[in-house]
């Protein structure tokens, strides 16, 4: 039994980390070590982390101010498996999650594993987000995992996606060279997460990648009519869809559904700008 590296990026999301490390610890696979990459959270996410057996989780502060991809590097770079796995800090895996991808490693000529992610509940409203992938081809760090060799031959997460699409990029290059199989059995349950305003707006900035994403790649699967991300652009346009688009569940809800509105426009005019300077032609 092989030694497996489970690598959890994390910033101020110690509310939900208890539940992602009682479950990653609690795995049928026992020969693991959790590397633990906070990314200088101002919570009490060091605390939290401390409250748990030292024996199994190793535990790194990252400072710098730099990008996503940066932050899986250093993770990657303190790990010592030769198999390894993601999740996010708001995530619950399944007790057999490792043993699922290890086994397909096992019996299959693959590099990468991706598994099924679905929300935790589906009592949501609009101030909630959270991620699913119930086909596959989405490769999102909450869910995949890599052999070490192969991701060191790749010069691992490309560091100039600094906000997103990191992993996209990553799975891109893989399949290049080599296979990623979806395994359904491979599960993991994304808990809902609070927007905040900042959040939110800052989301909107994911834009730039995703057009570099279209550039390095000519990944057209994420465009429609040379448009990316059709629905934020129809928004502007109409934003009493707004109402109608997301759960209102609550007070909150309705106090953030201007938000998203703002975060359309800016998340357009970052696509626009990145794309005139990239020369792409994406309205």
């Amino acid at each position: 039994m092989e030694l497996v590296s489970v690598i959890i990026i994390t910033k101020n999301h110690s509310k939900y980390l208890s539940k992602c490390l009682n479950s990653v610890l609690n795995q049928n696979y026992k020969n693991i070590e959790i590397i633990i990459v906070d990314h200088n959270s101002s919570d009490n996410t060091h605390e939290i982390v401390k409250s748990f057996n030292p024996d199994k989780i190793k535990y790194f502060l990252y400072k710098e101010n730099q990008g996503i991809a940066n932050v899986r590097n250093y993770g990657i770079r303190n790990s010592t498996g030769k198999l390894i796995f993601f999740t996010d800090a708001d995530c619950v895996v399944t007790k057999n999650w490792i043993e699922e991808g290890v086994n397909i490693f096992s019996k299959n000529n693959v590099e990468g594993v991706e598994g099924k992610t679905v929300a935790e509940n589906q009592n949501f409203g609009a101030s909630e987000h959270f991620v699913e992938n119930f086909t596959g081809g989405q490769y999102q760090t909450c869910n995949v995992a890599y052999k070490r060799s192969t991701l060191l031959e790749l010069g691992m997460f490309n560091e100039n996606y600094r906000i997103a699409y990191e992993d996209v990029d990553l799975a891109l290059r893989v399949k290049k060279k080599y296979t990623i199989k979806f395994n359904p059995e491979m599960l993991v349950f994304h808990q809902l997460v609070r927007w905040s305003i900042k959040a939110l707006i800052s989301n909107a900035f994911r834009g730039k990648d995703k057009v570099m994403l279209v550039k390095d790649h000519n990944y057209k699967k994420i465009l429609n009519f040379r448009i990316l991300e059709i629905n934020s652009l129809i928004i502007i346009f109409f934003p009493f869809i707004l109402l109608f688009y997301y759960r209102i569940k609550s007070l909150r809800d309705l106090i953030i559904i201007p938000i998203f509105f703002l975060r359309a426009i800016i998340h357009r005019i970052v696509i626009w700008k990145a794309a005139f300077k990239n020369k792409i032609l994406i309205l």
